[in-house]
C-alpha cells in the first residue's frame, strides 16, 4: 500500500505527479485555496470544465501549482447534492484516471463544504482513493510488469483539522485492503483457486494475523454430518473443505459474531448444466467466503472489540458420473432432508450445513454472504445486494452501514405465505419452488429453515462483480462486502 500522509497543509505546493482537485459547479463554491481556485474557475470560464459529477479534465504544469506536473479537476456537482459517497466516487474515478498514466505520486485536496461533516470528508477521500488503487496483473504474459499501484498519497485539508481521521486511518486501510483481497480471490482462476488451495491461503493468513483455524477435510466432514456439502462437491475432481475462522480482540468482546460464507469455487451447474455465458463468471460464486476470510483478516489489522467466527463451505460444482442429480435426497447436518431438484441451487445447500454449525456456536449474531440467487441480480442490479433476517435490528444496523460506506443494501422481506412453495412431497424440504418468481425471497426463506437463533441476516451479494470499469471499481471482482462488516462491527 502506498506511503500515506493527511496533512492540514492547502496541496498547493505539492511536489508529485498529479494533484487531484474536488470541485463544486458553481462559480462561489470552489472553497479552495487562492492558487488552485484561480485555476478552476479559469477552466470554468473557458467553458472547458462544468464540474459536473465524475468529470475529470487533466491540466499540465498549471500556474500556481508549480511543483506538480499535472492537475485534475474532478467534478462533484452541485454542493447541496453532494453525499460522502458521491465524495469517494469522484475522488476514485480521477485516482483510477491516474493510475492509467502511471502518476504514482499523487495528493488529492479535500473539499471543504458546510454540508458534510470535515471528518468523514477527510475519510471518504482516502477510501476513494485507496480504493482505486488496485492492479491486477499476475495472469498478463510478456515481460514481468509492476502493478499500476501509488507510491505515495497525500491528502491536504486546507487548514482542517486531521486528528480524527489520522486515527481512523488504520481502519480504513484495513477496510480497503480487505477489499482488495477480496477482489484478488474472486479474479483468481477456478483452476487455481479450488477448494484445497483456498483451504490454503486461509490457512497462510490467519498464521500471519494470529487468527484461531479449523480445516475440515472429507473425512472430517463425513463425521460432522456435513451432508449437503459433500453432495454438492462429489463431482468434482477436487474435494471440498470446510473451514473455521477465529478471531479475539485482546480485551473482553463487545459481542461474539458469527460469519457464514458460501465458497463454491466453480459453479458449473452440475448436472443441472448452465449454458456456456452462464459459467463466464462463475469463478466467483465463492465472494461470500473471500468477504468472511478478508474481514476476519481486517478485524485483526483493525483491532476489532468484536470476537468472529468465519465459516466458510469450499467446493465445486460439476457434473460427472460421481455428481449429485436431479431427484436425490439429502440429509443435512441438522437433520432435515432437502430433495434436490435442481443442482444449480447448489449455494443455499452448502449453507444449510453451515448456518446449523454456526447455530451451535451461540453467537450475538450469523450473517452469512452468498453470491446466491439472479433474481437478486435481476431485482436490485450490479451495485445493490439484498438484505433479509429474522431481527429488524441486525438489519437495520447493517442498512446503516451500508449506506456509511457506500456499499448499499436494501432489505426484502421473508414473507411467511412463501414458505409453502418450499415443501417437498417427498422430503422435508426441496432446494427450489419450481416458480420464476420471488427466488430471492424463497432462498431467504430456504435458509431460515437451518438457522437455530433468534438474530440472523442473509445477504444476497448483486455487487460482488462490475461487469465495467466505473469510478472507484475496476472490471470484475468488485470487492465490496468487508468494508461495511467491519463498519458494523466496528461500531
Amino acid at each position: 500500500m502506498a506511503t500515506i500522509d493527511i496533512s492540514s497543509q492547502a496541496g498547493k505546493d505539492f511536489s508529485g505527479d498529479a494533484l487531484i482537485v474536488p470541485v463544486f459547479s458553481g462559480r462561489e463554491r470552489h472553497r479552495l485555496p487562492l492558487a488552485i481556485s484561480k485555476v478552476a474557475r479559469q477552466v470554468m470560464d473557458e467553458g472547458d470544465f462544468k464540474a459536473d459529477f465524475m468529470e475529470v479534465v487533466p491540466l499540465h504544469h498549471p500556474n500556481g501549482v508549480k511543483d506538480s506536473r499535472w492537475m485534475l479537476l474532478v467534478g462533484l456537482g452541485e454542493e447541496e447534492q453532494v453525499s460522502l459517497n458521491k465524495i469517494r466516487k469522484a475522488v476514485g474515478g480521477a485516482a483510477r484516471h491516474a493510475l492509467k498514466r502511471r502518476w504514482l505520486e499523487v495528493g488529492v485536496v479535500s473539499p471543504s463544504t458546510s454540508a458534510l461533516d470535515h471528518d468523514l470528508v477527510q475519510e471518504a477521500v482516502l477510501e476513494g482513493a485507496l480504493l482505486a488503487d488496485y492492479d491486477l496483473v499476475a495472469y498478463k504474459s510478456g515481460d514481468p510488469k509492476e502493478p499500476r499501484r501509488f507510491k505515495r498519497l497525500e491528502i491536504f485539508t486546507n487548514g482542517e483539522d486531521t486528528r480524527k481521521a489520522r486515527r481512523r486511518q488504520p481502519q480504513v486501510e484495513a477496510g480497503v485492503g480487505a477489499c482488495h483481497r477480496v477482489r484478488n480471490l474472486s479474479n483468481a482462476p477456478a483452476g487455481e483457486l479450488h477448494p484445497e488451495a483456498f483451504a490454503e491461503q486461509a490457512q497462510k493468513l490467519a498464521k500471519q494475523h494470529k487468527l484461531g483455524i479449523e480445516v475440515l477435510d472429507v473425512p472430517a466432514l463425513e463425521k460432522g454430518g456435513f451432508n449437503c456439502v459433500l453432495g454438492v462437491g462429489q463431482g468434482s475432481a477436487r474435494p471440498p473443505r470446510v473451514v473455521k475462522l477465529e478471531y479475539k480482540p485482546k480485551e473482553k468482546p463487545r459481542k461474539h459474531v458469527v460469519l457464514v460464507g458460501k465458497g463454491v469455487c466453480f459453479d458449473s451447474g452440475g448436472l443441472s448444466l448452465k449454458d456456456a455465458s452462464g459459467m463466464e463468471t462463475m469463478k466467483d460464486d465463492m465472494t461470500g467466503a473471500a468477504i468472511v476470510l478478508a474481514t476476519l483478516v481486517a478485524c485483526a489489522e483493525a483491532e476489532c472489540p468484536v470476537q468472529v467466527i468465519g465459516i466458510v463451505g469450499l467446493v465445486e460444482n460439476m457434473p460427472s458420473g460421481s455428481s449429485y442429480k436431479p431427484g436425490d435426497v439429502l440429509r443435512s447436518r441438522g437433520g432435515k432432508t432437502i430433495e434436490v431438484l435442481n443442482t444449480d441451487a447448489e449455494g443455499r445447500l452448502v449453507l444449510a450445513d453451515l448456518l446449523d454449525w454456526a447455530s451451535e456456536l451461540q453467537p450475538d449474531h450469523i450473517v452469512d454472504l452468498a453470491t446466491l440467487t439472479g433474481a437478486a441480480l435481476v431485482a436490485l442490479g450490479d451495485a445493490v445486494s439484498a438484505v433479509m433476517g429474522t431481527d429488524d435490528k441486525l438489519v437495520a444496523r447493517l442498512l446503516d452501514s451500508g449506506n456509511a460506506t457506500g456499499e448499499h443494501l436494501w432489505q426484502l422481506p421473508l414473507v411467511e405465505e412463501y414458505r409453502e412453495s418450499l415443501k417437498s412431497p417427498l422430503a422435508d424440504l426441496k432446494n427450489i419452488t419450481g416458480s420464476k418468481w420471488g427466488g430471492t425471497i424463497t432462498a431467504g426463506l430456504f435458509l431460515s429453515e437451518f438457522v437455530k437463533h433468534p438474530s440472523w441476516a442473509h445477504i444476497d451479494l448483486s455487487g460482488s462483480w462490475s461487469s465495467k470499469e466505473r469510478d472507484y471499481r475496476p472490471h470484475g471482482a468488485s470487492g465490496e462486502g468487508p468494508r461495511f462488516l467491519l463498519d458494523w462491527l466496528m461500531s
